[in-house]
């Protein structure tokens, strides 16, 4: 089981490290194992988050679990800022796993780029 969460957990982030090509709103990828996250940033050259207001972290994740994916939300900076979200699947999950999630993911993902574009929130 260590053996197969190792591989698949490094499969799994580069997957995610894949997705900052498309999505320049993912700031960073962290963790290692089936242990995982990454954050959600309005400006990838300062690193600035979201506005509070905006709830990156919960319309994120609302947008993940409607298509059957559960990520953990998490806001930082004293709960006011920052936009984190943990991946963990369970340490059995197969490379064709990986696969699914990152397509629901990358769905998900598309949906919150059409809610930054129509709120209106600048992205270079």
């Amino acid at each position: 089981m260590m053996a197969n969460a190792a591989a698949t957990g490094a499969l799994l982030k580069a997957e995610l490290e894949g997705l900052m090509d498309r999505f320049p709103f993912i700031g960073d990828v962290r963790g290692m194992g089936m242990l995982l996250a990454f954050e959600v940033i309005a400006d990838p050259v300062t690193k600035e988050p979201f506005p509070a207001g905006f709830k990156a972290f919960d319309r994120l994740t609302e947008q993940a679990y409607a298509r059957g994916l559960i990520i953990y939300p998490r806001r930082s900076r004293g709960g006011y800022a920052g936009d984190h979200f943990l991946v963990a699947p369970p340490m059995i999950t197969t490379p064709s796993q990986v696969d699914e999630m990152i397509g629901i993911l990358t769905e998900a993902l598309t949906a919150f780029e059409a809610e930054i574009d129509a709120n209106g929130l600048t992205r270079p």
